[in-house]
């Protein structure tokens, strides 16, 4: 699968914490992390359960949503998709830590597909390094890792997005 064709899976329909089917209107927290030793994962809960979960590793990435009714399901999971893709691209830089690099590579690839659906835009070229950002919705500035990146690295981060990319 090329790395441009990643797709979030979309909201899941139930708590990882309690089990327990989620309803319109339920606010939900997304949380990505990355267990010791284990693949990157993702879990959709109640946000008033999010005070149980005892996150076993580093976290990568966190954000709310309200769970919307199911219409036109095929669009609803597209604009879903596309909103996880920004939320968890933005999400990244809640947090400074990434002991393991994965944070630097996940930036630069979702980076990539965000330029490519103009949620984000380049400014100038990269330097150093980094390529500069623009959030269009926002305006707010990113400083993402620019240049090659090993392929070992996207192979490595490409097998461990499997639980939330479909």
């Amino acid at each position: 699968m090329a790395i441009t064709e990643w797709q979030f899976r979309p909201l899941s329909r139930r708590c990882a914490v309690t089990d327990e089917p989620l309803k319109v209107g339920d606010h939900v927290v997304c949380l990505i992390y990355k267990p010791q030793g284990a693949d990157i994962e993702r879990l959709d809960m109640l946000e008033a359960n999010l005070s149980k979960l005892e996150p076993r590793g580093i976290e990568l990435g966190r954000w709310t949503r309200e769970v919307k009714e199911r219409t036109d399901e095929e669009r609803e999971a597209r604009v879903q998709m596309l909103a996880t893709r920004e939320e968890f691209f933005l999400s990244l830089y809640n947090s400074p830590e990434d002991p393991t690099g994965d944070k630097a590579v996940l930036k630069q690839l979702l980076a990539l597909m965000l330029e490519r659906k103009r949620i984000l835009r380049p400014l100038g070229r990269a330097v150093g390094g980094v390529q500069r950002y623009v959030h269009s919705r926002t305006k707010e500035g990113y400083d993402v890792p620019a240049g090659e990146i090993d392929p070992a690295r996207v192979a490595a981060v490409q097998e461990t997005l499997e639980l939330f990319v479909g």
